[in-house]
């Protein structure tokens, strides 16, 4: 029964699954029907007033504009932060609204009409949620008072993340340059902390590249006696969603477990559940992150 055991499940190192890129001066990725802000005392904030011109979300900041009827346009930055991933915010020339990996909102929008517009995490906490798109919080006008980010008739949303990869090397730019400062210290292949996973995994799975603490792994795992179940308990961060998936000889195709693909429902790690599984001789079992955006 132990010789059995052991054949009949391998863990396999993880694996990471990570949306196309684009460019960052593509069309606006607000959704074409969860577009608006509401301010009480200046009415609708259009993020996708065309899609040319609407809101683009990116990896580290936004950049475009939106639209409002009673004061025109609002520039969200134009999306060259200097340092090539967050907006300084302290000239004419290098203002936005910047996005932290969490999906916090920092920074400022400027509309000529109303001034600045401030997005901060003291009072109005807004964010974006990046396993949903969805927009939450609070922005604030001095001239016009608070902009909801979230109503009961409108919830604003980002249907992706838009990305500049100028180095095609599978990693973002803005997210090369916030973690390493260049282009040119991580690439598909490196490894900066060591701990095994390669920076283009990490990115992919949205782990500290600089942390060899930090990574997707699968830290235990039991099954039962008949070995038709299986429980897998994998590192995990809340901005990811997971796939379990099984195999029998590492081939291909891999299967995906009934679960499907899952938000992690506890972080730091998470534990997912395979049932049902058919009677194999052995069996390789593997993890999934899935940037949802």
């Amino acid at each position: 029964m132990k010789s059995y055991r052991k054949k009949m499940m391998k863990i396999i190192p993880l694996t990471f699954l990570l949306c196309g890129t684009s460019n960052i001066f593509a069309q606006s990725t607000i959704s074409a029907t969860n577009r608006y802000a509401y301010a009480a005392n200046a009415g609708w904030l259009d993020f996708r007033p065309a899609a040319a011109d609407g809101v683009v979300v990116t990896d580290t900041f936004l950049r475009g504009n939106a639209y409002a009827a009673n004061f025109g346009w609002i520039s969200f930055g134009a999306g060259t932060p200097s340092n090539g991933h967050t907006y300084s915010n302290t000239s004419a020339t290098d203002y936005g609204v910047n996005l932290a990996l969490d999906g916090k909102l920092t920074g400022y929008a400027y509309a000529a009409n109303i001034g600045w517009i401030n997005f901060e995490q003291t009072q109005g906490q807004p964010k974006v949620d990046l396993c949903t798109g969805q927009f939450s919080g609070f922005a604030y006008s001095a001239n016009i008072g608070w902009i909801s980010l979230a109503t009961t008739s409108s919830m604003l949303a980002t249907t992706s993340l838009s990305r500049t990869d100028a180095d095609t090397d599978g990693i973002a730019d803005a997210w090369e340059n916030l973690r390493f400062g260049n282009l040119t210290t991580a690439n598909a292949t490196s490894d900066q902390d060591g701990d095994g996973s390669s920076d283009l995994a990490e990115y992919s799975a949205g782990t500290n590249p600089t942390d060899a603490t930090s990574s997707l792994r699968i830290i235990s795992y039991s099954y039962s006696a008949n070995f038709t179940q299986a429980t897998l308990t994998f590192t995990a961060v809340p901005t990811r969603k997971y796939r379990l998936e099984y195999d029998d000889d590492l081939a291909g195709p891999w299967t995906n477990s009934a679960l499907g693909t899952f938000a992690p429902p506890a972080t730091p790690n998470a534990t997912g559940v395979i049932t049902g599984l058919p009677t194999a001789p052995r069996r390789f079992f593997r993890a999934v992150a899935v940037n949802p955006l």
